[in-house]
C-alpha cells in the first residue's frame, strides 16, 4: 500500500523542481449566481485561471513557469515551437521566452493567409519569428531545418515539440493550482465538487491531487478536437504518471478518472460551433467574463447541455476551469459579431 501524503508535503515536493515565477496566483474562484439563475441547475464556482498575467494570461502561464526554467537550466538560447495559427500555449510560450531572455521562432500551421490577429498578432508584438506553413507542409520537418540553421550560426536551439517535459508541465502546475482550490473551496464550506473543463494537462492535474490527498473531486474533460478518447486516456495516464514520480506522489492516475465528453468539438480542431458561441454570448451577458470559441466556449456549451438535460441536482457544485484564450476572440470576430440566437434557427 502507498504511503499517504498531505498537502503540505506535495507543495514542498514542488518547490523543489525548477521554475521561474511570473503567475499572479493565486487566481480568484468566483461564484456565478447571474449565469445560474439564467441556466438553473449546481452550484457555478469558477476558477479564473484567465486573470493569471503574462500576455492575457491563461492556464498555460502556470505551466510554462517550469517549462521555461528546464530550458534555461539546460543551455538552450533559443525556443522552435511548431503549432496552429491562433494557439494559445504559442502565445503563453513566446512570453515565456520574453520573460527568460530566450528567442522565440515559431512554425505557425494553417491559414497562411488570414490576417495576424489574436494570439498570432501577440506573438509578432512580442518579438518571436514567425513561420507561416499550409496544413499540407511538413511543419517538424521545417522546424528541423530551422534548428540546423541556428546551430549552423552558433545558437542552441530547442525544439518545444520533441522534448518530453512539456508532456507533463501543465501536470505539476494544476496539482499546484488544486491547492489553491482545495484552501479556497474550504473557505466556502465546501468540499465536494465536480471539476470541468478541456482536455489536456490541467483536469488531470487537478483530479490527480484529489486522488493523493482522497477529495472527493469528480472531474469531466471536454474534448476540443476529435482525438481518439482511448489514446486520450492512455496519454492522461502516462502523464500523470510521469508527474507523480517527479512530484514524488505516491498513486497516479486510472483510465476512468476522469470522464472524457465527446460531441462539442465542432468535428475538427479550431472549428467554432453554435453552442461555443452561444455559451459565449450567455456568460458575457450574465457574468461580464468573455469565453473562447475554440477551448472555453465549448467546455461551456457541454456544461450548459448537461446542465439543461438534468445531469446535475441542485445540491451539486460544479468548478468550472476558466483556463484563458481571449485572443482567440478576436481571431473569430466576424463569426461572434454576426451570431444571434435567430441565426441558429
Amino acid at each position: 500500500m502507498s504511503s499517504p501524503i498531505i498537502a503540505e508535503q506535495i507543495q514542498a515536493n514542488i518547490d523543489e523542481i525548477p521554475r521561474i515565477r511570473w503567475s499572479h496566483t493565486p487566481t480568484p474562484l468566483e461564484e456565478w449566481k447571474a449565469f445560474r439563475a439564467k441556466v438553473g441547475g449546481p452550484r457555478i464556482l469558477v476558477k479564473r485561471d484567465d486573470t493569471t498575467g503574462l500576455a492575457y494570461g491563461g492556464n498555460k502561464a502556470r505551466h510554462f513557469e517550469f517549462e521555461m526554467a528546464h530550458v534555461k537550466n539546460q543551455g538552450f538560447d533559443t525556443m522552435i515551437n511548431v503549432n496552429n495559427f491562433h494557439s494559445n500555449q504559442a502565445r503563453v510560450a513566446a512570453a515565456g521566452c520574453v520573460k527568460a531572455g530566450i528567442r522565440y521562432i515559431l512554425v505557425s500551421q494553417d491559414e497562411v493567409d488570414r490576417t495576424p490577429q489574436g494570439n498570432l498578432l501577440l506573438v509578432k508584438l512580442m518579438g518571436g519569428e514567425i513561420h507561416r506553413v499550409t496544413a499540407d507542409e511538413d511543419a517538424m520537418a521545417y522546424a528541423e531545418e530551422i534548428a540546423d540553421q541556428v546551430r549552423a550560426d552558433g545558437g542552441k536551439p530547442y525544439i518545444l515539440n520533441k522534448d518530453w517535459f512539456p508532456e507533463i508541465m501543465g501536470t505539476i502546475g494544476f496539482v499546484e493550482a488544486g491547492l489553491e482550490i482545495k484552501s479556497q473551496i474550504a473557505a466556502l464550506g465546501v468540499s465536494k465538487i465536480h471539476a470541468w473543463g478541456l482536455t489536456g494537462r490541467s483536469l488531470p492535474g487537478l483530479r490527480l491531487l484529489a486522488k493523493n490527498l482522497g477529495l472527493d473531486w469528480k472531474a469531466s474533460m471536454i474534448k476540443y478536437s476529435p482525438t481518439d478518447t482511448d489514446q486520450l486516456r492512455e496519454t492522461m495516464v502516462r502523464r500523470s504518471k510521469q508527474g507523480a514520480e517527479l512530484m514524488k506522489l505516491p498513486v497516479y492516475l486510472d483510465p476512468d478518472d476522469v470522464e472524457i465528453i465527446d460531441g462539442f468539438h465542432g468535428g475538427a480542431y479550431a472549428a467554432p460551433t453554435d453552442a461555443a458561441f452561444e455559451a459565449i454570448h450567455l456568460v458575457a451577458q450574465t457574468e461580464a467574463v468573455i469565453l473562447d470559441p475554440n477551448y472555453t466556449g465549448k467546455s461551456m456549451s457541454a456544461l450548459i447541455a448537461r446542465i439543461r438535460s438534468g445531469g446535475f441536482s441542485e445540491d451539486d457544485t460544479v468548478l468550472f476551469l476558466h483556463s484563458g484564450g481571449l485572443p482567440q476572440v478576436f481571431a473569430f470576430n466576424e463569426e461572434l459579431a454576426a451570431w444571434s440566437p435567430s441565426s441558429n434557427d
